[in-house]
């Protein structure tokens, strides 16, 4: 990279660490730490507040921005610097404040979108940065949302991802890496799964038949013109030559553990024990949009696969609930070899919040996550001259600093061991940091 460009970049990466922020969804949102200076964070305050009273009116705004900076100084097809970033942006509109209907809601956002892939230098399969996105303006979501029967039932269609509510864990989105953030890789690689900003037309249905209980469905438009940026989200037609992408989850979420307070009339004798939370889900896709055969096989029009992932909380301080350990971990599946790049990926990690003292919603991951190239994606490349992949794995090691409810930086390093799952591209080390905003 050229003197300037680097220094272009380091500008760029110091500015974005002033604005930076935690992520819609990704955690409970944080209560405001004693001794945050209003002075020093007084526009990311005023704005929270702001978007607060709208939502009390029914129509509620939202902005989220992250951004990475990464370098590899050693290992991959070159060494490199590359900052990325996605914005999202729109509002959701309560429809039941707005227009009498419980229950109701209506949901339209877009996104704005920048920045180089290191992985391109590197060689690997696993995105070292989750915020590269479709590089270009794009129209987002668009989608009614109904419950119904005290929130038993909840549908929704219109323009949406897949992402936002099948094989996702809380976890998931605090990851730097793209390999995980927020879904799975081997569920992009083996279908046409879909996440922000690339919606597609789609329904989907969620049933709560106990509060621990689900079981979900979902029907996506599949089709080759995702995240093209000559259409810029704005193509809604629907082709003859589009697939389906289908969708079934189950999960449970049980509290282990949890028992209410003991009293003697008025006075508590045991205090409440909140329990250790989880959540455990499995679910399985199926895909009518036609994949081609490795190695001059036939084209397969029906591809399938399954999952089971889950997140536990181990461990928690009787003092401090802030003050807890998680585990989490899952595997993804195909068994159509011909048609699957990645048959099999595993991942796992921990998410320990608060680990230093007065550091209370500050957490620190260690992730791991190894994906395994199907033998016939790798005669194929081997046939055509090419190095023969195996596996590729990653370790990535962070810790996020929230500066406030809505900021926060987190610096990461990652450890990428047969970059593309061949051993002729040197193990790289990356490092870099995620900024961001959430309001």
């Amino acid at each position: 990279m050229h003197g300037s460009s680097r220094v272009v970049a380091f500008f760029l990466l110091a500015a974005a660490c002033i604005a930076g922020s935690a992520r819609a969804g990704d955690q409970p949102e944080p209560p405001k730490r004693a001794g945050t200076s209003p002075d020093l964070f007084w526009f990311p305050n005023w704005l929270e507040a702001e978007f607060t009273k709208a939502g009390d009116h029914g129509v509620t705004p939202f902005f989220n921005y992250w951004g990475i900076f990464q370098g590899n100084p050693v290992g991959g097809l070159s060494q490199d610097v590359a900052y990325a970033h996605e914005m999202l942006f729109g509002a959701t509109f309560d429809m039941e404040k707005l227009a009498g209907w419980k229950g109701a809601s209506f949901k339209v956002s877009g996104s704005a979108n920048s920045g180089r892939n290191l992985s391109t230098q590197i060689g690997n399969v696993f995105d070292t940065a989750e915020s590269y996105v479709t590089p270009t303006g794009m129209f987002y979501e668009l989608y009614y949302a109904q419950k119904l029967f005290d929130d038993v039932v909840e549908f929704r269609v219109g323009r949406m991802v897949a992402a936002d509510q099948f094989c996702v864990l809380p976890a998931f989105g605090l990851q730097v890496s793209g390999g995980i953030d927020g879904n799975p890789t081997s569920l992009f690689l083996n279908s046409a799964f879909t996440s922000s900003p690339n919606a597609t037309w789609g329904a989907t249905l969620k049933i709560n038949p106990t509060p621990v209980t689900y079981a979900a469905g979902g029907v996506f438009q599949a089709t080759n013109r995702l995240g093209k940026v000559a259409y810029h989200g704005l193509d809604f037609s629907m082709r003859a030559d589009d697939g389906l992408l289908l969708f079934a989850e189950t999960g449970w979420t049980p509290t282990f553990g949890a028992r209410p307070a003991e009293t003697d009339g008025k006075k508590s004798v045991v205090a409440a024990e909140p329990g250790l939370p989880g959540i455990y889900k499995f679910g399985s896709y199926l895909s009518t949009f036609p994949f081609s055969a490795y190695a001059g096989g036939p084209v397969e029009q029906n591809t399938f696969g399954f999952y089971l992932i889950t997140q536990q909380t181990v461990w928690q301080s009787a003092k401090n609930p802030n003050h807890n350990l998680a585990l989490w971990g899952g595997v993804t599946y195909s068994p159509q070899y011909q048609v699957a790049q990645m048959p099999v990926m595993a991942f796992g990690g921990t998410v320990w919040q608060g680990i230093i003292p007065g550091r209370d919603q500050d957490q620190f991951l260690c992730t791991w996550m190894t994906g395994a190239f199907s033998t016939t994606y790798a005669d194929s490349l081997a046939d055509s001259g090419s190095p023969r992949p195996t596996a590729e794995t990653v370790f990535d090691i962070s810790y996020i600093i929230n500066l406030t409810p809505n900021v926060f930086i987190q610096p990461d390093i990652q450890y990428i061991i047969q970059p593309n799952g061949v051993g002729t591209t040197p193990n790289a080390l990356v490092i870099g940091a995620q900024f961001g905003c959430n309001f």
